[in-house]
């Protein structure tokens, strides 16, 4: 049945403790769209895989915990506790730890989770003599709140860890160039910056790198050099005369940056 777009909300989030599988009662959390109707399902939109009706969660009767709290603990009960599954305007905190001490449960969460922590990059040696290295990145899922992380957090995000908090966050990375003619490596990180922010359809991630496409940019040649014509021949043996670089290998080149013309192989002139 095809329904217009301006009669479905798509793309919605929700952490969970908000809305139960209708089928089930189980609790949702994930992605989930609303139609005109009031009427609530799974997925981004009506047309992803294996959707299923969603219902808002109802208090009813003695307690005002969503059911799958009501036999086990596995909410935040404290400022530092990782585990942002308690909705505030329903209920405080105060109220739970009140709940889990008359029943002579724990108020402490057993299974806490690391969010995941800033990493400043650090390329290596190799990473210069290669030219580029991988950051990795994440951004929340519903607010604009991009962090740099280590590989090692990005790989438990992706891997969904239960040791990390990573259903708040999609993870991404870039290649970054950090070797190169200065002028092209600042093209190419930005043209990076921009075609990130085009496939996750958020924006913010340059103003969140500050528009610096050229850190970490350190050129292992020796760039911008010039001879009067007493140092280096061409292959035809004539004296050069001119602008040249010196690639890590020590071998020198014309031009001013490796890349930027023909670099013509120079031979030093022997004293």
């Amino acid at each position: 049945m095809y329904i217009p777009k301006n009669r479905i909300k798509t793309n919605l989030y929700t952490p969970g403790n908000e809305f139960v599988i209708t089928t089930t009662e189980e609790n949702y959390s994930g992605y989930y769209h609303s139609l005109y109707t009031g009427e609530f399902f799974s997925g981004k939109t009506p047309n992803d895989s294996n959707i299923v009706r969603l219902k808002k969660f109802e208090v009813t009767g003695e307690s005002s915990l969503p059911p799958n709290l009501i036999e086990t603990n596995v909410i935040a009960l404290f400022l530092e506790d990782p585990d942002p599954v308690v909705n505030q305007d329903q209920w405080n905190q105060k109220d739970i730890v009140t709940y889990l001490s008359l029943r002579k449960e724990s108020t402490t969460d057993d299974q806490p989770r690391e969010m995941p922590q800033f990493y400043y990059a650090s390329p290596t040696e190799e990473d210069y003599q290669l030219g580029q290295f991988t950051r990795y990145f994440l951004v929340k899922v519903n607010e604009l709140q991009y962090i740099e992380v280590s590989e090692k957090t990005y790989k438990k995000v992706t891997t969904q860890s239960e040791n990390v908090v990573w259903e708040l966050y999609t993870p991404f990375k870039t290649q970054w160039t950090i070797d190169g003619v200065e002028d092209d490596v600042f093209d190419i990180n930005r043209n990076q910056v921009l075609i990130l922010e085009q496939r996750l359809n958020r924006v913010g991630l340059q103003e969140f790198l500050n528009n610096d496409y050229l850190k970490y940019y350190r050129s292992v040649n020796i760039n911008n050099q010039f001879t009067s014509g007493d140092d280096y021949t061409l292959p035809n043996g004539l004296n050069y005369q001119g602008l040249y670089h010196i690639m890590p290998n020590e071998i020198a080149m014309t031009g001013r940056y490796h890349g930027e013309g023909e670099d013509i192989l120079l031979t030093p002139i022997s004293n």
